[in-house]
């Protein structure tokens, strides 16, 4: 195998949602979870839901609807319409509480990444 297949072969899946990729549905669903007490993580996982929708290769943009609170929290987190997916869930990710539900959001989340050219 060349390393052009071998690449192929482990590159990220960058087409679709977050929210249907199985590592991340579990990571996210654990992290909603140990999150959910903590006002200022559960807005953050908010954040996250709504960027879930989104392919990591996309850009950030919200819906018509959504809600203030949600977009003026994500902008606090630096999440601006128009950024990469990948790296407005990565800078909203790092800025969750330290817990045994962070390293597992993290590493789906790294794992969606798309390679940077």
């Amino acid at each position: 195998m060349t390393e052009k297949t071998a690449a192929k072969k482990t590159a990220a899946p960058v087409a679709g949602p977050y929210r249907t990729d199985d590592a991340w549905t579990l990571a996210h669903g654990t992290a909603v979870a140990a999150y959910r007490k903590d006002p200022v993580a559960r807005a953050t996982m908010t954040v996250l839901t709504h960027l879930a929708w989104r392919a990591p290769a996309a850009t950030v943009a919200w819906h018509k609807g959504t809600s203030a609170t949600m977009t003026a929290h994500a902008a606090t987190l630096g999440v601006e319409p128009g950024m990469p997916v990948a790296d407005a869930v990565a800078l909203a990710v790092a800025s969750l509480p330290d817990g045994d539900a962070k390293k597992p959001l993290a590493d789906a989340a790294a794992a969606l990444t798309p390679a940077k050219k």
